[in-house]
């Protein structure tokens, strides 16, 4: 007896290689799907091992669609478990039989009828319970990708719905396909439009957030990127209250000296609006504030009176990491609210492995990303985003949506 394994995209490629080594005499004797070696090969192709067999002295091998079944997929064994059929004669088949051997047919094309057309049959099957049986292992294999992508269960639920119906009957019943990407890619999109809605834009943006999360930085790559590729004027002011942010101040002034940007420090309300005052020529005034615990009321009403003593219209950027435990992520920007910012940046996305936050914390806020970052490089580490683009990275990773695409601060 002669075995030899393959390992293969799909059935049909594992076919042509069997017919071609082995002959059509062959028979298969085991398939199973490769397991995954990251948790982004989910939107990969998933290879399978294939093992066939030929006795080459011309014994027949047993190999009933009832072997070759048991020896397949799990979610193979669960279809022909559940499906029941009846033969021509009006008899019921139960579990296996004649559902299993048209089952063989529609992947192999080997098994031939005198009396029916077991590729019509089978249709008739899989439109019937089949399909309700597939769609549902359908669903149940992407809710649990889309929740370890840490998306809340509501929105899961809203993502999936549907989806059984809405791929092509060709594409369904393989879940590597990119028809599912698309699939996700554009109801996510579509979640996250609304959010998107067009603002007016102000020439001061403030940036607030939890201490630690990357403020100071984000903004250095900001000022940095549009001076040097915009040549926009723009002036950088700290604003702290004590001096125990000096380490901020210095890293704004290194970045300052080094695109020209003139840098001062307000340590009072007052001072905030006299060196806004100061620099109303430029293009834009980036302010940097202390992080704040959104849980002390104090420093959240003196962080509000600060801002609002201002006296003009700005953008609030509330900045977020997105290492931040997904309940955090849902908490603090509620608590920030009070504050009034209209506009999110995530930093430290190359830092983690998921980035479904993102997509619970706009679906919950009604508040558009705008930017994200990913690393201490300034200014490149760094990308304005637009729902198509958050929905891919959400999706595919930093490194294979995130372009450098600025439009404009606003944008």
């Amino acid at each position: 007896m002669k075995i030899k394994k393959y390992i293969v995209k799909d059935m049909n490629e594992a076919l042509k290689l069997i017919r071609k080594d082995l002959g059509p005499d062959a028979v298969i004797i085991s398939n199973y799907r490769l397991p995954r070696k990251g948790f982004f090969d989910f939107f990969s192709p998933r290879l399978m091992e294939v093992t066939a067999a030929l006795d080459e002295k011309g014994q027949v091998i047993n190999s009933g669609p009832r072997k070759m079944i048991n020896e397949g997929s799990d979610s193979t064994r669960r279809l022909l478990d559940e499906l029941k059929v009846f033969d021509s004669g009006g008899i019921r088949r139960e579990k296996g039989g004649e559902c299993a051997d048209l089952f063989i047919y529609h992947n192999q094309g080997k098994i031939s009828r005198d009396k029916e057309k077991p590729q019509d049959h089978f249709d008739i099957i899989l439109k019937n319970k089949g399909n309700s049986i597939i769609n549902r292992e359908i669903d149940q294999h992407w809710k649990k990708i889309l929740t370890n992508l840490e998306i809340q269960e509501s929105i899961v639920e809203s993502l999936v719905n549907g989806l059984g119906y809405d791929i092509e009957s060709n594409d369904r019943i393989n879940l590597q396909s990119e028809a599912y990407i698309a699939y996700f890619k554009n109801k996510i999109t579509k979640l996250l439009e609304p959010a998107y809605k067009p603002l007016p834009q102000h020439k001061i943006c403030t940036f607030v957030g939890p201490g630690g999360v990357g403020k100071t930085l984000t903004m250095a790559k900001l000022a940095t990127h549009f001076k040097l590729y915009e040549n926009k004027s723009v002036a950088l002011i700290s604003a702290f209250e004590n001096g125990h942010h000096i380490g901020q101040l210095e890293t704004l002034k290194y970045y300052g000296s080094l695109v020209n940007s003139p840098v001062e420090r307000a340590s009072s309300p007052e001072e905030l609006a006299e060196s806004v005052n100061r620099h109303h020529d430029k293009d834009l005034i980036l302010v940097d504030t202390a992080g704040i615990n959104s849980k002390n009321t104090g420093m959240m009403l003196r962080l509000s009176k600060t801002l609002h003593s201002l006296g003009c219209k700005q953008d609030i950027y509330l900045v977020l990491s997105s290492t931040t435990k997904s309940s955090d992520l849902l908490r603090i920007p509620a608590e920030f609210r009070k504050i009034g910012y209209t506009k999110l940046i995530f930093t430290k996305l190359d830092e983690t492995e998921t980035c479904g936050s993102l997509l619970n914390v706009v679906c919950r806020m009604g508040v558009p990303v705008s930017f994200v970052a990913y690393g201490q490089n300034v200014p490149d580490d760094i990308a304005a985003v637009n729902p198509k683009k958050l929905a891919g990275l959400l999706l595919g990773g930093v490194d294979r949506y995130v372009e450098q695409d600025f439009q404009a601060i606003r944008s």
